[in-house]
C-alpha cells in the first residue's frame, strides 16, 4: 500500500523544468524581450563557441526552448530577413514586399489595448529592410498606420534635423517618433548595441510594466554578405552580450525573452586542424552560401513552452500570445483574431 501510494504521488507531481531548467508553465508575459536577428543560424555560435573553456556556454546556448521555422510565405521558398520578420510579427503569409504589408496588422497593434507599450531598435537596415520603409506608404506629413504608437531607436546614420539619443545620457521617450544613435555615421556607430540596448531598455522598462521591446539587427547579416569574419564575429560577439543582458531579466516570472532569425545562412566552416585554426584565428574568409529553408528560435521565461519545435515562420506570432490548450481552452494575452 506504501508503495502505491508513493507512486500515486509521484505521478501527480508537477514537472516544472523544461530541458533539464527551471521552468513554469502556462505563464502569461507581461515583459516580452524579442530580438531579430538576421543571418544568423546555430552552427555560426561556434565562432564564440569554441574560443571559450569547456566549461562555458554563450547566452544562446542558456535558453530554455530550442525551435525552428520554416522559411517561406505564399510566394517565396527561401524568404529574405524583412519579409520573415513581417510574417513573424502579423501571424501572415502573404508578404508581398510593396505597400500592402503596411495594410497588415502587427502584433503591437493588438496588445496595445491591454495595456502594452511597444519600442524597436534597429541596427543597421538597409532602408527598404526598415521598418521605417512603410512610411513610404504614406504621404510626407502622414506616418504609416502600421508604426502607430512605436517608440523608435535607430542604430545608423542619423539623417538632417532628426532627434537622436547617446547611450550615457538619459533617454528621451516620444511615441511616434524616431531617434537615431548620434554615434553613427556612414561608417558605423561609435556605441555597441548593448550599449545602446542598456540604455534605451533600462528607461522603456521603468517607464512601462507591461511592454514589447524589439530589437532587429541587419548588420551581423550584412557582416556575412561582404564575407568580412573579423567584423562578423565582432558582431555576434556584441549580440551574444546583449542577449545575455536580456536573459539575466528572466529571473522574473513575467518576462518572456527570445530570439527569432530570418534569412539564416548555411556558412561553411572549416572541418578540423589547421585549417580551423587559421579560421579562428581570422586568417580566413567566411563564405556564407545561400539561405536556408528553415529559421532559428530560441525563448526563455514565460510563455517560452510556447516556442519549442518546427513551425511555420508566421506562427511565432501565434505562439507569443495563446496559453496553454487544456480541456478545449485556450488562454490569450488578447484574442488576436477577433
Amino acid at each position: 500500500m506504501r508503495l502505491l501510494a508513493l507512486l500515486f504521488l509521484v505521478s501527480c507531481t508537477q514537472v516544472t523544468s523544461l530541458n533539464l531548467k527551471k521552468h513554469q508553465f502556462g505563464l502569461t508575459p507581461t515583459k516580452i524581450i524579442w530580438f531579430q536577428v538576421a543571418g544568423l543560424e546555430e552552427e555560426q555560435i561556434a565562432m564564440l563557441r569554441f574560443q571559450l573553456s569547456s566549461d562555458k556556454k554563450t547566452s544562446f546556448e542558456e535558453n530554455i526552448c530550442y525551435g525552428q521555422t520554416w522559411n517561406y510565405n505564399f510566394y517565396q521558398l527561401r524568404n529574405s530577413a524583412e519579409s520573415t520578420f513581417l510574417s513573424q510579427m502579423t501571424g501572415k503569409k502573404n508578404i508581398k514586399n510593396s505597400c500592402d504589408d503596411a495594410l497588415l496588422r502587427p502584433i503591437w497593434s493588438y496588445i496595445a489595448s491591454n495595456g502594452y507599450s511597444t519600442a524597436v531598435l534597429e541596427n543597421g537596415p538597409k532602408s527598404y529592410q526598415s521598418l521605417l520603409s512603410m512610411n513610404k506608404c504614406q504621404s510626407e506629413e502622414e506616418q504609416s498606420p502600421f508604426l502607430k504608437s512605436l517608440y523608435f531607436f535607430m542604430r545608423s546614420e542619423p539623417l538632417e534635423g532628426s532627434r537622436s539619443f547617446h547611450y550615457s545620457e538619459e533617454v528621451d521617450l516620444r511615441p511616434n517618433s524616431v531617434s537615431y544613435d548620434r554615434t553613427c555615421g556612414k561608417n558605423g556607430c561609435a556605441s555597441l548595441l548593448s550599449e545602446d540596448f542598456i540604455a534605451v531598455y533600462s528607461k522603456f522598462n521603468k517607464s512601462f510594466q507591461k511592454h514589447l521591446f524589439i530589437v532587429r539587427d541587419f548588420s551581423y547579416l550584412n557582416a556575412l554578405e561582404s564575407k568580412n569574419l573579423s567584423l562578423a564575429r565582432e558582431i555576434l560577439l556584441d549580440l551574444e552580450k546583449t542577449y545575455r543582458e536580456a536573459l539575466s531579466f528572466t529571473a522574473s516570472n513575467d518576462y518572456l525573452v527570445l530570439l527569432t532569425t530570418g534569412d539564416s545562412k548555411f556558412v561553411d566552416l572549416p572541418d578540423q586542424g589547421k585549417s580551423f585554426y587559421e579560421f579562428e584565428k581570422g586568417k580566413t574568409t567566411i563564405n556564407a552560401k545561400r539561405t536556408k529553408l528553415t529559421n532559428l528560435v530560441l525563448s526563455s521565461g514565460a510563455r517560452a513552452e510556447n516556442l519549442c519545435g518546427m513551425y511555420d515562420d508566421s506562427e511565432v506570432f501565434e505562439r507569443i500570445l495563446s496559453g496553454p490548450k487544456q480541456q478545449g481552452l485556450e488562454l490569450k494575452i488578447i484574442n488576436p483574431f477577433r
